[in-house]
């Protein structure tokens, strides 16, 4: 995967994340990101939930391994590719962590859905790629709707 500044997110896929992280309130949730690069743009198909192995998954996350490598594996076997990892921020809002830099996969995009106060009504998201300097690169939202038939 290149080195794309944009996403392309369709309003469903982006509703459908948001409603599984926020059932998952007052913990922290976490999974992966499907799609495809297209023109330097990274295009969002699907994804999916790893269960939060972290002790304190209220304010932490970690993928539980064996999820992590089954999804990995049937990703790999169905042609599927992961192009970023997710997680929410119950309390907070969407702007990586100390912990999320010290902590996140060097794997292509970054992203955070921030739940304000932990208002389920009131979130933020943002995708970000690792810059080659340990900081964060905002990356562009396209949030595209399905075209009726």
């Amino acid at each position: 995967m290149g080195l794309a500044l944009e996403i392309r997110l369709e309003a469903e896929l982006e509703e459908r994340l948001v409603e599984t992280l926020r059932a998952r309130l007052p913990y922290e949730a976490c999974g992966i990101i499907y799609g495809r690069e297209e023109d330097g743009i990274i295009v969002a198909d699907g994804f999916a939930l790893i269960a939060n192995d972290a002790a304190r998954s209220v304010n932490a996350f970690a993928f539980r391994p064996e999820e992590w490598v089954r999804l990995y594996c049937e990703a790999q076997k169905n042609q599927r590719c992961i192009v970023g990892l997710f997680h929410s921020h119950p309390q907070r809002n969407a702007w990586p962590s100390e912990a999320d830099l010290e902590g996140s996969l060097p794997w292509g995009t970054y992203w955070i859905v921030g739940f304000f106060g932990g208002d389920p009504a009131n979130y933020e998201l943002a995708v970000y790629r690792r810059a080659s300097s340990n900081r964060w690169l905002s990356l562009a939202i396209q949030r595209a709707q399905i075209a009726d038939c």
